[in-house]
């Protein structure tokens, strides 16, 4: 069997899917630096897990943007920064991870959880002020 598709359709599909495996291990590389498994990713997300996992495998080939969106919310991130071509890695500093971790907290909470964690934060913020 021959493969009809010219040369440029040809480069381009494997430019494709290169791309597509090197979001995927992105987009793992920022879950693992904030300490994220797939399923709480997919959970703040409001995707499925299986979702996560292809994608990271290179095995999801056309997400659209606003499941990237999602995805990046859901980590706490920018979309940019998932993406392989962005100026540099993400901050690899500890106090980056966990202010991306409770970004991720405070959008999947409801209303009233959004409240009290306001209150814990301002509370304890404040003593390390004093």
């Amino acid at each position: 069997m021959t493969d009809e598709r010219s040369p440029d359709a040809q480069a381009r599909e494997a430019h494709e899917r290169r791309y597509m495996v090197k979001l995927g291990q992105r987009i793992r590389a920022v879950r693992e630096e904030r300490g994220l498994t797939q399923q709480a990713v997919a959970r703040s997300a409001g995707i499925a897990t299986d979702m996560v996992s292809r994608l990271e495998n290179g095995h999801y080939t056309s997400p659209g943007l606003r499941t990237l969106l999602r995805i990046a919310e859901g980590m706490g991130v920018s979309l940019a920064s998932l993406l392989p071509d962005s100026p540099g890695p993400p901050s690899s500093a500890p106090e980056s991870a966990l202010k991306s971790r409770l970004a991720a907290l405070a959008h999947r909470a409801e209303p009233h959880e959004l409240d009290l964690l306001v209150d814990i934060a301002s509370v304890i913020v404040g003593r390390s002020q004093q």
